[in-house]
C-alpha cells in the first residue's frame, strides 16, 4: 500500500508537469489518479480516469478562477505525449472578470434565476437611478454571447428594446471572443451560477504536445 501510494504521488506529480508545461500554466495544476491500486496502470501507461484543478488561468480575454477537468482513458507511455479519451472540463469565471465598464458606465454583475444581471445607473426622469440589465449567455461560434432579454428599473421589468439597451451600453457589444481551442477540444454550453459564469467544454482522443511554451529546453517530457 505505501509503494503504491508512492507510485500514485510521482505520477500524479509527472502528469502534473506535462500539464502545466502543455497549457503554459504558472503552477502546477492539482492531480488525482484516484482509486486503489494505482501501480499496475502506472506500470503499463494506462492511468485510467483522473482529476485535474487548477486556479487563477488566464487565457485570451477569459480569466478563470478555478479549471476542473475529468479526463478518462488516460495514457501516459514513458517518454512518450500522454494521451487522453476524453476529457470534460468546466470553467468558472467569477463576476470580477468580467468588464467593469460598459459604454464608460461602471457595472457590477451578480446571478438571478440563470440571467447575469448586469447592475448600473442611468440618467432617468431627470435623476441618476438604479438600473439592471438582465441578460442571457450562450456560446456561439467561438465567442461568449450576452443577449439582453429584460431591463429592471425600480423593482419593475419590461422587455429590453433595442433602444435602451444601446441607450444602457453605449452601443458596446458585451460579447467576448473565447481562446481558440486545439482539435478535438469543442466548447459545450455556459451557465450562470451565485459566484460567476460557468463555462464547459469537451474533448476526445487528444495528445498532450511535446513541445510547450519554451520551458525545459521546448518540451514537456514527451517526444
Amino acid at each position: 500500500m505505501v509503494a503504491d501510494r508512492w507510485v500514485a504521488r510521482t505520477a500524479a506529480q509527472r502528469l502534473s508537469d506535462r500539464l502545466a508545461c502543455a497549457a503554459g500554466l504558472d503552477r502546477s495544476p492539482t492531480v488525482d489518479l484516484g482509486g486503489f491500486p494505482v501501480l499496475p496502470g502506472v506500470l503499463t501507461g494506462e492511468l485510467g480516469r483522473v482529476s485535474v484543478r487548477a486556479a487563477d488561468v488566464t487565457r485570451g480575454d477569459v480569466r478563470a478562477a478555478e479549471v476542473d477537468a475529468e479526463l478518462s482513458q488516460v495514457r501516459l507511455p514513458g517518454e512518450q505525449p500522454a494521451r487522453v479519451g476524453a476529457l470534460d472540463l468546466r470553467i468558472r469565471v467569477g463576476f470580477d472578470a468580467l468588464p467593469g465598464t460598459v459604454g464608460e458606465r461602471p457595472v457590477h454583475y451578480r446571478g438571478v434565476g440563470g440571467l447575469l444581471a448586469v447592475e448600473t445607473t442611468a440618467p432617468m426622469a431627470g435623476q441618476q437611478l438604479p438600473v439592471t440589465v438582465l441578460a442571457r449567455p450562450a456560446i456561439d461560434a467561438g465567442r461568449l454571447t450576452v443577449t439582453p432579454t429584460e431591463i429592471e428599473v425600480l423593482g419593475m421589468r419590461r422587455p429590453a428594446g433595442a433602444k435602451l439597451v444601446e441607450r444602457l451600453t453605449g452601443g458596446r457589444d458585451l460579447s467576448r471572443p473565447l481562446p481558440a481551442l486545439p482539435a478535438g477540444l469543442s466548447w459545450q454550453g455556459v451557465d450562470v451560477a451565485d459566484d460567476g459564469l460557468r463555462l464547459r467544454l469537451t474533448g476526445h482522443d487528444l495528445t498532450l504536445p511535446g513541445g510547450g511554451d519554451g520551458r525545459r529546453a521546448g518540451t514537456c517530457g514527451g517526444n
